[in-house]
């Protein structure tokens, strides 16, 4: 008889043993797999919560402002620019952008306040702020004619610390970008609400247009904002984008010789280098998760495995007095562990796969986990579901590292069987 019937022979024979080991081999191999597609899904909804609001995947300024943004270190807003951006591969849609720093407030209450010109069309195309209105409404496609008072967006906490809404009006001052006083008059209509703190608190949106009157900016934008199709391919987006413009890739070195008016590209990472640390520091410590599981399902294996040999050692001593060598007793007891393995890994490799592919298509309710339809983590908006990410890796690495696992873990049992003295095992003297 060969090892490999020898040892199905044997599994079969104790099949609650047999079924523990499987047990504890599918659940390590089912929840690595789940656990690393909910790991990826969640950095994904984090880059996606830090970058759909505000910053986008991709951003374009000149080199001055990347090393200090200043209102005068603008650039032309050019329409064959932003034609040339939407034809590259990978560029969902564009945001041009004013972005000025000053006083918003009325004769009651006053605030220092972010105050970001947006193309409300673009904008709303290009980030979900628009549908984060909560009072009022979003930008009109077209600013108001004059006489009348120009339309803002206020965050909610800066509508909060005014004590203002929808039709109320405000004052704004400023420091244009030619040196003088910039004033206008706003009218409140609308409020966002974007859970994302920083936003909610300090930032306020007006009419493309209406910023470029009050920041002295004839025709010009401080940055355009770009939304990629796949956030996990922002750097080679950013790449292309580069050429195509002619402009350069990443922030200029201190030693860099460049212009100040030269255009810089920059992917989310260079953007939000503290989410890219993060996302970093999460993936290596998929290691410290893996090591724990599989150190949990190794003891399982061995204690199990040793408890089989030391119920089987007369089984032993017989089958090794009637001529097995050492050698093929060693052999067969690891098939016999390898075996549990492999069907184990399977096992796992379908319950891991399967839920983590429901979850992938369906979503995790992240309201279980809190009372509100979305919320921040560590200042970063989340939606209310979480879709998990499932890769190749997260089902191959856990069966292919299990199956080593449940084999090493079998070796010793193994060796000390196949060391045992026939005569004094059969005797029970041992």
């Amino acid at each position: 008889m060969t090892s490999v019937k020898l040892a199905l022979r044997n599994l079969f024979r104790n099949r609650w043993r047999s079924g523990l080991t499987l047990a504890a081999v599918a659940v390590a191999v089912g929840l690595m797999t789940w656990t690393l597609s909910l790991y990826e899904g969640w950095l994904q909804e984090m880059v996606r919560g830090a970058t759909a609001v505000e910053t986008a995947q991709v951003q374009i300024h000149t080199a001055a402002y990347v090393d200090q943004p200043r209102a005068y270190r603008s650039f032309p807003l050019d329409s064959a620019l932003v034609e040339r951006i939407l034809s590259i591969s990978g560029v969902v849609s564009v945001a041009p952008r004013v972005e000025a720093h000053g006083l918003v407030g009325n004769e009651r209450r006053s605030q220092v306040a972010r105050i970001l010109g947006v193309d409300p069309s673009r904008e709303r195309r290009t980030t979900p702020v628009a549908d984060a209105v909560v009072r009022g409404r979003w930008l009109a496609a077209q600013p108001p004619p004059y006489p009348a008072p120009r339309e803002v967006v206020l965050g909610s906490g800066v509508a909060r610390q005014l004590q203002v809404g929808p039709g109320d009006e405000l004052v704004t001052f400023l420091e244009a970008a030619d040196g003088s006083l910039g004033n206008e008059l706003l009218r409140v209509v609308g409020v966002v609400e974007t859970a994302n703190t920083q936003i909610d608190r300090t930032t306020v949106y007006v009419h493309l247009g209406d910023a470029q009157t009050l920041a002295a900016l004839d025709g010009e934008i401080h940055e355009i904002a770009i939304r990629t199709a796949d956030l996990t391919a922002a750097r080679e987006t950013a790449s292309r984008l580069a050429r195509a413009v002619g402009a350069r890739i990443g922030a200029p070195d201190p030693d860099e010789s460049a212009s100040d008016d030269d255009l810089v590209v920059r992917p989310w990472q260079e953007i939000l280098p503290g989410i890219d640390q993060m996302i970093v520091i999460f993936r290596r410590s998929y290691w410290v998760l893996y090591l724990l599981v599989y150190l949990l399902a190794a003891a399982g294996i061995l204690n199990t495995q040793r408890m089989s040999a030391l119920e089987r050692r007369r089984e032993f001593g017989v089958m090794m007095a009637i001529g097995m060598r050492p050698r093929r007793m060693l052999r067969t007891l690891l098939v016999e562990t390898g075996t549990l393995g492999v069907v184990g890994a399977f096992l796992g490799c379908v319950l891991g796969t399967g839920l983590s592919w429901y979850y992938a298509v369906r979503g995790f309710d992240m309201t279980l986990l809190a009372d509100q339809a979305s919320f921040s983590y560590m200042g970063v908006a989340f939606s209310e579901r979480l879709y998990f990410v499932l890769r190749p890796s997260h089902v191959l690495e856990p069966v292919a590292v299990m199956v080593v696992v449940a084999l090493l873990s079998g070796l010793w049992p193994a060796i000390r069987a196949a060391r045992i003295d026939p005569a004094p095992t059969i005797a029970g003297r041992t």
